[in-house]
């Protein structure tokens, strides 16, 4: 199987869909078919969509992602769901995955030294410390925004230590930020304001769905009640997915993309959240006693009970909340809430998997879906310029090597040695060309090299050929301390060219215009062949 990172671009400004982008169309408005008039697990998806109180007379193009701060890669989803749902004259929507834990994710800034230092600036968005220790439990849902004086040292601390052009980016951004911090209290409340914005600089829109809230409505209880009540076939097909999955791509490690569920004394492992009242998330199990439905969590007190009977009404009476994980939320998507959903590489990954637990439910073919990114550099220039001296490292190596091996060369291949070596390492090879001392030695290799096919002669001739290695290679003092600077350089260089090849640097390290610009790139994805 091809890793994820195989697929992800590698240029500047570079898109990735699957399928491409110009079949998602067609393959939306089948769906949009079945899903008019198809019935899954008791729902219809028009009639869960009403409940919702979203459109139902006209396609939905789904996005979702964990509400941290968008970087190009993930906004691009963005992009796609708003000129598709433009194409089939339907509405863009976007899911906060707000489920997820913050620690969970990490963000950060480039900082570049002019002595070649580099490295990646790990953002702090919480100055409270009471803060700081609930980043490391608590689901976004229940995050505060973050701290005024924390974001305002990140735009204060990057006009001193980024690179200019992200200096630059920053202040066309700084005002709004930090006004959508005052005028905010929730993290989820200031994740929507900084997508307004991107929305805003692409002249797009879309509706905002919160996955905390959506997991409390009614259609997913009564999809939460369906999985229980049929817990040992569900678990049964989860599992089988999961390992023909992992056959169709030979992957031999069975927590990828996630592991099996368990069954323990009786007790279904199931793939859900159970989060307490003091907002702690734990693993979710369940077993029936032939009349109730009894759940516990991992590492959580107690059990709770619901009657099979009235499971349905009951599930949202519990003091605990019932959050999906990655499955069973991207099908319960898939299966009322969109039309078409887009996922970035990751959930790409794991999607397979539900496109095959689907139609072993079903016995029908998944609903298609698509798969976006892109890679956008916050100096794509510099980026350049330093993949062009990487080239050279191999050839300055090859180089060391050949000076010791075969010293002879430098007078031999002065063509290749030319073409292949900076150009600042070309001068000092040159002076070692022309002098006549070293010439004459490597003109006497050439002479012992012919005398090596006569036995009579071998030894001699090998022996001398060792002493005149050894003179050339001592003349070649410059030549040789020109190939190890270059090669101090490229391991300061390739510092630097981590930082900035870096491809998920938040949105406010990046121009204004680089959104616009995106959302014309991906229009022209659609007429692709």
């Amino acid at each position: 199987m091809n890793e994820v990172t195989e697929k992800i671009p590698k240029n500047h400004g570079e898109f990735y869909f699957d399928p491409p982008f110009s079949q998602w169309k067609e393959e939306a408005l089948r769906n949009r078919e079945r899903n008019v008039k198809e019935i899954y697990w008791g729902q219809n998806a028009l009639k869960v969509r009403e409940i919702l109180k979203l459109p139902t007379d006209q396609p939905l193009i789904l996005s979702g992602h964990q509400p941290v701060f968008f970087h190009p890669g993930l906004w691009v989803k963005c992009l796609a769901a708003s000129l598709l749902a433009e194409a089939v004259q339907g509405t863009a929507c976007h899911k906060l995955t707000d489920t997820a834990l913050v620690a969970e994710y990490e963000h950060y800034l480039p900082e570049v030294e002019e002595m070649g230092q580099a490295r990646r600036k790990r953002l702090e968005f919480f100055h409270s410390k009471d803060h700081q220790g609930m980043e490391k439990t608590t689901p976004y849902s229940f995050m505060p925004s973050p701290d005024y004086e924390a974001v305002h040292k990140i735009f204060s601390e990057a006009q001193v230590f980024c690179p200019n052009g992200v200096k630059e980016s920053m202040k066309g951004y700084e005002e709004k930020f930090m006004k959508g911090l005052k005028d905010n209290a929730a993290w989820n409340d200031f994740h929507l304001f900084t997508l307004k914005l991107l929305d805003e600089l692409c002249q797009t829109k879309r509706v905002f769905l919160q996955g905390h809230k959506l997991w409390s409505s009614e259609p997913f209880f009564k999809f939460l009640a369906y999985w229980m009540g049929n817990l040992p076939e569900l678990t049964e097909a989860y599992n089988q997915s999961l390992v023909q999955y992992r056959q169709i791509h030979q992957i031999q490690h069975d927590l990828s993309p996630f592991p099996n569920l368990k069954f323990e004394d009786w007790w279904f492992e199931i793939p859900f959240w159970g989060v307490t009242k003091y907002h702690q998330r734990h693993s979710l199990w369940a077993k029936t006693d032939g009349k109730h439905l009894i759940l516990k969590m991992k590492g959580g007190d107690g059990n709770y009970s619901v009657a099979l009977d009235n499971m349905q009404a009951e599930l949202g009476t519990l003091p605990i909340m019932i959050w999906p994980k990655a499955m069973p939320q991207t099908l319960f998507c898939r299966m009322y809430l969109c039309d078409y959903f887009i996922h970035g590489m990751g959930g790409g990954n794991y999607e397979e998997v539900n496109d095959i637990f689907f139609e072993k439910i079903f016995k029908v073919k998944a609903l298609e879906y698509g798969v976006a990114t892109a890679t956008y550099l916050v100096d794509p220039e510099e980026s350049g310029a330093i993949e062009t001296i990487l080239n050279h490292e191999q050839g300055i190596e090859w180089w060391e090597r050949a000076l010791e091996k075969n010293p002879e060369y430098l007078f031999t291949k002065k063509d290749i040695w030319q073409a292949a070596l900076p150009a600042f390492m070309v001068p000092k090879f040159l002076e070692c060309f022309n002098d006549e001392k070293l010439k004459k030695l490597a003109a006497e290799k050439e002479r012992l090299i012919g005398s090596l096919k006569d036995p009579a002669k071998k030894a001699e001739a090998s022996q001398k050929i060792k002493e005149v290695n050894s003179a050339l290679y001592e003349g070649y003092t410059e030549p040789l301390k020109a190939l190890e600077q270059g090669l101090l350089d490229i391991s300061k260089i390739k510092a630097t060219r981590e930082v900035l090849g870096y491809r998920e640097y938040p949105f406010f390290a990046f121009k204004p215009e680089t959104f616009q610009t995106m959302k014309e790139n991906v229009r022209k994805e659609v007429n692709k062949a």
